[in-house]
């Protein structure tokens, strides 16, 4: 019977040890560089940039460890700060976020929240040009350290700044390795483009593959007054996306510091609660083999058969409090839940005025936004006498 405690004994030993290095947890963290221009860009290299909201990514069967409010606040907050990140490195254009797709803008960034907790971040982020040319398709990830989240850090940067970072020098080297004449003609592309999407004569101007790839075929000439127009209209629309930009800029000033202190919270709870899963996991492995064997001792004394006794109590205790500590770790996810409730209160939408119009900008952003390209080609029409085609003006 020695022999049956000894080698439980050394089963318990292997067990914890083995959950130990099974559960323990190293984190690396990383520190990445934003690459800044060094020298003024020339204007025509200068690509215009539009982010999309990203997609929240909210599971339609309920994830304890998913709150749809907060992840709705920041599918809206993270493309804001992504717009801020790229503008301050002086590589490119205008950037905006958008509430759609535009086709007068270079380059379309479109991002997927795969996980947010404070503690990792994990973005999935495709990018296309105008001309149907795919830039990035690549999934982001980094660690937070604790230190992200300290008041003598520098405030603009954000605590998730390194896989902006990321984001950034990645599409700046893309852009690097293109000469500077393709730059030049993706941008021609681009206006031609948007001009066809307004007349229909700029149709032949370009022509497109079997992968929904354009070409340039021609341009028009320099005294084309049409096209001329059509530009104008196109510089109305960057204006829209101004006007647009300000009312997420506020939403983002809003959403700043109490979305930063959710997160600083939520690293600590997350970082408590895989501690408590470890803890819990640990504290049911060694009760169950102490309660086996206890149950495996020899119980021929009273002696023996107290210590068995206490042996069988001590080891459902220890599973007891294994059980206990996981009903910890899920109280952790409710008030997680809740914060993500309260958070999302102070996400309201802003109410802005537009050219003497008073616009609600929410989750009908869309709809204006659509409403307001409509409003263009009336424009367009006023300005110029020619006729939209009525499958393209709605």
């Amino acid at each position: 019977m020695t022999g049956v405690l000894k080698t439980l004994s050394f089963l318990s030993l292997m067990l914890f040890i083995g959950s130990y290095q099974t559960e323990a947890k190293t984190i690396k963290y990383e520190k990445v560089q934003l690459d800044i221009a060094q020298t003024e860009i020339p204007f025509e290299e200068l690509l215009d940039i539009g982010i999309m909201l990203f997609d929240p990514n909210v599971p339609e069967k309920e994830n304890p460890m998913i709150f749809p409010e907060i992840r709705k606040a920041e599918a809206r907050y993270m493309p804001y700060h992504l717009k801020k990140t790229l503008e301050s490195t002086g590589h490119w254009g205008g950037v905006w976020v958008l509430p759609e797709r535009s086709k007068a803008i270079d380059l379309i960034v479109v991002g997927r929240i795969e996980k947010s907790d404070g503690l990792d971040v994990e973005l999935k982020i495709g990018v296309w040009d105008i001309v149907g040319t795919q830039w990035v398709n690549k999934t982001y990830k980094s660690n937070i350290a604790k230190s992200s989240y300290s008041k003598r850090r520098d405030i603009t940067q954000d605590p998730y700044q390194n896989i902006f970072n990321k984001i950034a020098n990645d599409l700046l080297q893309i852009k690097q390795s293109k000469a500077r004449d393709e730059l030049i003609r993706l941008s021609q592309t681009g206006e031609i483009r948007f001009a066809s999407e307004l007349i229909p004569v700029y149709d032949d101007y370009i022509s497109k593959n079997k992968k929904n790839v354009y070409s340039l075929e021609r341009l028009p000439s320099e005294d084309d007054e049409i096209m001329q127009r059509i530009l104008e209209v196109q510089e109305r629309e960057f204006l829209l996306l101004d006007t647009l930009n300000e009312y997420y800029g506020q939403l983002y000033e809003n959403l700043s510091q109490p979305y930063e202190d959710w997160r600083r919270l939520s690293r600590e709870d997350m970082i408590t609660y895989e501690e408590l899963q470890r803890s819990a996991r640990t504290r049911k492995i060694l009760g169950a083999v102490a309660l086996a064997g206890a149950l495996a001792t020899d119980g021929d004394s009273r002696a023996s058969s107290t210590a068995r006794q206490m042996a069988i109590y001590g080891g459902m205790e220890a599973m007891r409090s294994g059980f206990s500590k996981a009903s910890e770790a899920k109280i952790y996810q409710e008030s997680l839940k809740e914060s993500g409730a309260d958070f999302d209160a102070q996400a309201q939408p802003l109410v802005i005025e537009l050219e003497g119009q008073t616009i609600r900008l929410s989750g009908s952003a869309e709809e204006k936004f659509q409403e307001w390209r409509r409003l263009l080609k009336e424009i367009y029409i006023d300005e110029t006498g020619f006729t939209i085609p009525q499958a393209q003006a709605e």
